[in-house]
């Protein structure tokens, strides 16, 4: 009888530590947007796969609208490992990450599919070094569309057509300089501040991708948008060094495998968004020129004049190189 007893206390001690060993994990994802967007609905996609391939051992509870500060303010929390996952613009890394800064030259990119190339080969491991240098692991990357300008006075076809505009930007210096460049006149705005600039004639053009354009209303003040696509910064998504370095090899490839998935289907989800709203742009009475009809070499010419200015040493120039040579 004692002899089956303690088999008995064997298998139930057994038993609770396979539950303990297999308890879920609960993972908290911060993202400014609301919910809704095209960003939620991939993340939201995200944590149900990740369940899926854990087989109800992981979870992410998503923190939308900012719940966890801006995204520099949730990329800090990922850095001190106080906070799981965030999903951030990579130009917010580049302060702590040197790579990023150069993503910000104009024209950087011939297409989409020159970007992705990049960040799968040597700079995309470039990137990951950095990132975990600054303590956080880059997941996956996510399309956020490529920046064209557009205006209420012409359309932009070369060079000689950004002459006298004012040209809303962001405060960076990289596109300030961009602006005076190629002869308009940078002016630095609030995104919100937008479609009063325009109505009060503060601002000729502005510029950004094509969903933001439509969604923002700015096509009712400036229904001539020109695909020039001088800026593609990707979307990343990051998970903190901490958290990570607490998950075995399995749970790795659970949460890379649900983060492949959710960018492949974020490409889908952007792709047709960028559709719709073109096709609602056209409709109503924006004049879109496509990027073959603009005359690019003169303009890029220009533009590239500003790398000697901010690649400040021979490495970088490499990479700028480098980056232009993949095929």
């Amino acid at each position: 009888m004692k002899t089956r007893k303690r088999v008995l206390a064997a298998l139930a001690l057994l038993a609770g530590l396979a539950v303990q060993g297999s308890s879920a994990k609960d993972f908290m994802l911060a993202d400014v947007h609301p919910p809704g967007h095209l960003m939620i609905q991939v993340e939201e996609r995200m944590a149900g796969r990740l369940t899926e391939v854990s087989k109800g051992a992981m979870h992410i509870q998503l923190r939308h609208s900012g719940q966890m500060g801006s995204e520099g303010e949730a990329w800090e929390k990922v850095k001190a490992g106080t906070l799981d996952m965030a999903r951030v613009n990579l130009a917010q890394l580049a302060k702590d990450m040197p790579a990023v800064k150069l993503l910000s030259l104009p024209y950087l990119f011939r297409s989409r599919e020159h970007m992705w190339r990049v960040l799968g080969g040597d700079f995309g491991k470039r990137i990951r070094k950095e990132a975990e240098q600054s303590g956080a692991v880059v997941l996956t990357y996510y399309d956020s569309g490529t920046r064209s300008f557009y205006s209420n006075k012409h359309s932009i076809r070369s060079l000689a057509d950004f002459k006298g505009l004012r040209i809303r930007v962001q405060d960076s210096p990289v596109y300030k300089d961009l602006i005076s460049q190629l002869g308009a006149t940078p002016v630095v705005l609030p995104y919100d501040k937008v479609s009063d600039a325009f109505q009060s004639g503060e601002i000729d053009a502005a510029e950004n991708n094509t969903p933001s354009y439509v969604s923002s209303g700015h096509y009712k003040f400036a229904r001539y948008y020109s695909l020039d696509e001088h800026s593609s910064v990707p979307e990343v998504l990051v998970v903190s060094k901490k958290t990570w370095a607490s998950l075995s090899e399995a749970e790795h490839k659970a949460l890379e495998q649900a983060a492949a998935d959710s960018s492949d289907f974020m490409r889908k989800l952007w792709a047709d968004s960028e559709q719709q709203s073109l096709a609602k742009a056209k409709k109503e009475g924006s004049v879109v020129v496509e990027k073959n009809q603009i005359a690019m070499a003169g303009i890029e010419g220009y533009a590239v004049k500003l790398y000697s200015k901010y690649i400040t040493d021979s490495a970088d120039l490499e990479t700028v190189l480098a980056i232009l040579r993949v095929k």
